[in-house]
């Protein structure tokens, strides 16, 4: 699996810096499994944790760097997942954003008004309150969604208005590596 992460590396060699960021705050739930493999003095299974959740880690970060949620869920649709599988990563990505969103909002009032965060009762009840109000407004978000959907008929597909694009020429050149690599780890090209 060494060469589609090379393949993907030179790509994306103007935002490395970005994706080992990226991939320094995902290595925190690593950082404890792999303590606690060499709290048991397991170092060699330790370091074959770490090495190959990080290479995981590291070709699904590069794979999906720069693209949005909507259009991972609109390439799940082309590739024929399951129509429900789709329609759950596409809600979820809204509600995500709608989040987001709320949470910018919030923040951008708290600092108009003069609110600085601190480690006091008022700093917690306000952070409290915000959080009740989100998920209020979330379940509020839901229940309107679901009658929304259900008034247009919605049967469980997301269509999408894009034109259908083909497979690049980058496309196939990952894929074609990808298979390569992983026939080569099976033995099968021996």
């Amino acid at each position: 699996m060494l060469l589609p992460l090379l393949l993907l590396g030179w790509i994306h060699k103007a935002s490395l810096g970005n994706i080992f960021k990226r991939l320094f705050l995902l290595n925190t739930l690593i950082a404890i499994v792999v303590a606690s493999m060499l709290w048991q003095k397991n170092y060699e299974l330790a370091l074959l944790v770490f090495l190959r959740s990080n290479f995981i880690l590291l070709f699904i970060v590069m794979l999906f760097q720069g693209k949005d949620e909507f259009s991972i869920a609109i390439a799940m649709h082309r590739l024929r997942l399951p129509h429900k599988l789709t329609s759950i990563f596409f809600f979820t990505a809204k509600s995500i954003f709608l989040i987001k969103r709320e949470f910018s909002l919030f923040k951008n009032t708290l600092h108009v008004r003069g609110f600085t965060p601190k480690t006091n009762l008022l700093t917690y009840k306000t952070m409290a309150g915000f959080v009740g109000i989100l998920f209020i407004k979330a379940l509020e978000r839901s229940f309107w969604l679901q009658k929304a959907m259900q008034l247009r008929g919605f049967c469980g597909e997301v269509y999408t208005l894009e034109a259908h694009q083909g497979f690049s020429t980058y496309d196939r050149l990952l894929a074609f590596i990808t298979i390569l690599s992983l026939l080569w780890r099976q033995g099968a090209l021996l």
